[in-house]
């Protein structure tokens, strides 16, 4: 399992910022490049949500699948795949500004891209201090939802237009209190019994500027 280094901080917020020709002169030339950051929001009752994400991926146009409802339809574009080798994060240390870098910039044709999804392949939970699950232990292994092969649909403000000529960066926000739902109330002796693995992503933010070589 690789733990990957953390980007400095990066703004999150930044709006979409078309491409502008002081001379007139149509889109610019050279490939359309897409970069996907991930961030968090702060969390209730939890040290650390880790996770591993073995697969980004971008779907053209409308949403399609395959026949077997599989990610692999007519013309996916992975922006990251590697099932032996994922990108791991403590979730937490993603806040305050803080984003990682999911992908690289990578070329993508330009066009219309209708949906993001990212692949969960691992999941595990520690509690805060002062909290215990009802079996005493503090760490949990979260249960990964049978459909996650075809991985979580990002909640994305509009479809993504790749440009020529220019590079799209999306924020994704992996949002632990909706993400990973205590189940039961550590204020009561029932305590904490679980965690469930309730998967919501959204984009937080994007941007667009020149392609990078």
């Amino acid at each position: 399992m690789k733990i990957v280094r953390w980007i400095p901080v990066l703004a999150l917020l930044g709006l979409l910022i078309p491409m502008a020709c002081d001379d007139g002169v149509g889109p610019m030339d050279g490939p359309a490049q897409i970069r996907i950051l991930l961030t968090d929001a702060p969390a209730d009752y939890l040290e650390s949500a880790d996770v591993c994400i073995s697969r980004v991926y971008l779907v053209p146009g409308k949403d399609r699948e395959d026949d077997e409802g599989n990610g692999n339809g007519p013309n996916w574009v992975d922006l990251f795949n590697d099932p032996e080798d994922p990108l791991c994060y403590n979730l937490l240390e993603l806040r305050d500004g803080i984003t990682a870098d999911l992908t690289d910039a990578v070329e993508v044709e330009p066009g219309e891209y209708g949906q993001l999804r990212l692949v969960v392949s691992w999941a595990e939970v520690t509690l805060a201090e002062g909290y215990e699950f009802r079996d005493g232990t503090i760490t949990k292994p979260l249960f990964i939802p049978s459909g996650m092969q075809t991985g979580i649909k990002v909640q994305l403000y509009q479809a993504i237009e790749a440009e020529s000529g220019t590079l799209t960066t999306l924020v994704v926000d992996f949002d632990v209190n909706e993400n990973f739902v205590i189940q039961g109330n550590p204020h009561t002796p029932a305590g904490i019994h679980g965690i469930l693995f309730t998967p919501m992503l959204k984009e937080k933010g994007r941007s667009q500027g020149a392609a990078v070589n």
